[in-house]
């Protein structure tokens, strides 16, 4: 018997260097948008 199965949002975590510096920024796959509302500096 088959039944709904909920599944959650795929995210993917996308990179770049900007200025030289590291950066990444996570993409909901499932919904098609940023979930993060800028970029992230990697320290």
């Amino acid at each position: 018997m088959f039944g709904i199965v909920p599944l959650g949002d795929v995210i993917v975590v996308k990179n770049r260097i900007y200025n030289g510096r590291p950066q990444f920024r996570r993409w909901n796959e499932t919904w098609g948008y940023w979930v993060d509302p800028y970029w992230i500096d990697i320290n």
